[in-house]
């Protein structure tokens, strides 16, 4: 089951990759007309700065493919923070609702990362995984992007927390109850 979890989180990092590339070609080729100042379609505050972050980042989730494709554990680790880093980053440069599904998908992309390096359970990545697209749904029912789309993403990462502290609870007692 372990190669299993193992396969997933390569085809994801391997989609996020395409993802990016994909993006790039996107606002490649969706320059502004001759006067006009934005690009006809965006989620991102300036286009040029997305392009540069995202090929940016699609280097580095190419780095950390190789390394998980090596069962190198640097390569988890690597693709936790640098995902977390672009989230961080991406929230100042994109804008919209649309936003709620990268961060679901970086989710999916930690939680994968987190069972390659440290290893869950089959019961507990069900659980975080399931979860987290759960998540992205009801925050999406509840709450209008255009008009509160700041209170949907707190509920967002408060549910977030509240998955990953029942996850870390159950470990705990866990561990407890075989250590007595």
């Amino acid at each position: 089951m372990q190669d299993l979890k193992h396969k997933i989180l390569l085809v994801l990092t391997a989609i996020t990759i395409i993802g990016e590339v994909a993006a790039i070609i996107l606002w490649t080729t969706n320059r502004p007309f001759a006067g006009e100042p934005y690009a006809r379609f965006s989620l991102a505050v300036d286009y040029r700065i997305a392009i540069a972050n995202v090929a940016v980042f699609a280097v580095l989730n190419l780095i950390a493919l190789v390394w998980i494709i090596r069962r190198n554990k640097i390569g988890s680790i690597f693709l936790i923070a640098i995902s977390i880093i672009n989230r961080v980053i991406s929230d100042f440069i994109f804008i919209g609702g649309a936003h709620g599904i990268f961060i679901t998908w970086t989710a999916l992309l930690v939680i994968f990362a987190y069972v390659e390096y440290r290893g869950l359970s089959n019961r507990e990545t069900l659980f975080l995984s399931g979860g987290v697209i759960f998540d992205l749904a009801a925050t999406a029912l509840l709450f209008n992007p255009y008009n509160s789309a700041f209170l949907g993403l707190i509920f967002y990462f408060l549910f977030l927390a509240f998955l990953a502290g029942i996850v870390v609870a159950i470990r705990i007692v866990r561990h407890k109850n075989g250590a007595q």
